[in-house]
């Protein structure tokens, strides 16, 4: 196929942009204490490397102004102020001080967890019984003592993983909201996903789980129709990662019409087929799904697929364990931005006020910048992780 002079300069200033996204540089040392106004010019990742030295830390600045930026990463507006998360505080805990993985950890005051083997991957089970309904928000009865049973599993790094400080983001925020209302509770690890929705959440032994995705409910007797979620604990990009050499144009959908994507198997394909977009349903695309996210950037580099649907944090580790950070790196486009849920079944006697718990704890915290400061920590401390990775890889 022979590329008209306009595509082929597309191509050569995309191929640039991921050799910009790969190689770190000196920062600015933009006052990460300051708000940061968006000038003609701007975009994420231009003021990432100008912030932190690196392009690809661009999604730091989007989560940290998730509010304000509601197109996506990929659209700045000239004169909004972005809030620049500090990634050298000194008080944020790196990864080598997180405590060791345990069968049996309790805490001080509110919460009791514990844990089994694990025995099935985290992301399989959000994608084959990936469930949702409407929120709803009651007036919060007055309650002096409630015991709360939540139910999480780890391996889900940066969110959940008792390896993590204080058990990963969403670990953290969770119980955050809840301390904030003097709620008591008990947290139980149980590292089998596919037993969370059916049978522990759909008998109610246990009262809530988290993290969930909520990709919508197609029809009411559909599975994932029995839950109802809480609002978006946190919302995470879902990005294409490509091979620097052979870069994708993804500037709209039908871009990607006759490409192989790579998801594995087991994974939510939801936004594929998302409305106005149906690559699957119509055939528009074609998808690998092997068993293991791995085995998905196997295939890229051995050609066989054109990109990697993955969430930017499992993808960005991934790469970066097998060592293909300057090889690999994500399309500026994001694919779509996937929130993640703490969810009860619809026929709990509790459920709405349950799920207002939730919500109520956590626009406390949002409004007191104490959710901020949580993410800021653990976004923190997953980058760290990547950098030491990167590291570790032979030169």
């Amino acid at each position: 196929m022979f590329f008209s002079k306009q595509r082929n300069q597309w191509l050569l200033g995309l191929f640039l942009l991921f050799a910009l996204v790969t190689q770190p540089v000196n920062a600015e040392n933009l006052d990460c204490k300051q708000p940061y106004k968006v000038v003609k010019g701007d975009s994420l990742s231009t003021i990432a490397q100008r912030a932190y030295g690196s392009a690809s830390k661009y999604s730091m600045i989007y989560y940290a102004n998730r509010e304000l930026l509601t197109k996506g990463p990929s659209t700045v507006l000239v004169n909004q102020e972005l809030r620049l998360p500090c990634l050298s505080d000194p008080e944020i805990a790196s990864p080598q001080t997180a405590a060791p993985t345990s069968t049996t950890a309790t805490t001080t005051t509110t919460a009791v967890s514990t844990v089994t083997e694990n025995t099935a991957d985290p992301t399989t089970e959000l994608t084959t019984t990936n469930i949702t309904t409407a929120n709803t928000t009651p007036p919060t009865p007055t309650v002096s003592k409630i015991d709360i049973q939540l139910l999480t599993a780890g391996d889900y790094q940066p969110f959940t993983d008792q390896s993590l400080p204080n058990g990963g983001l969403i670990t953290d925020l969770v119980e955050t909201a809840l301390k904030n209302q003097n709620l008591h509770y008990k947290l139980t690890w149980i590292n089998d996903w596919s037993a969370h929705l059916d049978p522990l959440i759909k008998e109610k032994k246990y009262d809530m789980g988290f993290p969930w995705l909520n990709p919508g409910c197609p029809t009411m007797e559909h599975f994932r129709c029995q839950f109802l979620f809480s609002t978006p604990i946190f919302q995470m990009l879902e990005v294409l990662f490509t091979r620097n050499e052979a870069p994708l144009i993804f500037e709209k959908d039908d871009d990607m019409i006759g490409h192989t994507l790579c998801r594995p198997s087991g994974y939510f394909t939801h936004d594929l087929d998302r409305t106005g977009r149906e690559w699957l349903k119509k055939n528009l695309i074609k998808l690998e799904q092997p068993q293991s996210v791995k085995e998905c950037f196997e295939l890229l580099m051995a050609g066989k697929v054109d990109a990697v649907a993955m969430n930017d944090f499992t993808g960005r580790e991934t790469v970066a364990k097998m060592g293909l950070h300057d090889q690999v790196a994500a399309l500026p486009r994001e694919l779509s931005v996937e929130g993640l849920h703490v969810l009860v079944h619809k026929t709990h006697p509790r459920a709405t006020i349950l799920l207002n718990y939730i919500n109520k704890g956590l626009k406390t915290i949002q409004d007191s910048g104490e959710y901020d400061a949580i993410m800021d920590k653990h976004l923190t401390n997953h980058w760290k992780t990547v950098e030491s990775l990167q590291k570790q890889q032979p030169n």
